[in-house]
């Protein structure tokens, strides 16, 4: 199967989340990865691309390469994620509950 001209945005850096920009995008980012965890986002998303891929006809070995990859690079997201993570947690622990 052919790969895809996309091309992916280079990980964020430190620096970057210095700007007012960069510091939204770290707090969206640590938001979907809590959101994620919770509502098992990214397996569904697996299941169901394995599913479809099946039906039309690619390979096992294509779909099980494709599937290593993609639970190595969540696994590198949830690792450069964790602190995000962990002082969303401390900020949402703080805050008065509004209900």
């Amino acid at each position: 199967m052919k790969r895809s001209n996309v091309q992916t945005s280079p990980t964020p850096t430190r620096r970057s989340y210095q700007s007012p920009d960069g510091r939204m995008d770290a707090i969206a980012c640590g938001v979907q990865a809590r959101l994620d965890e919770r509502t098992g986002y990214s397996r569904r998303v697996t299941d169901e691309t394995v599913n479809i891929a099946r039906n039309l006809g690619v390979t096992d070995r294509e779909i099980k390469t494709w599937v290593n990859q993609r639970t190595k690079r969540l696994a590198r997201d949830e690792e450069r994620l964790r602190s995000i993570k962990t002082l969303l947690d401390r900020v949402r622990s703080s805050m008065p509950n509004m209900c």
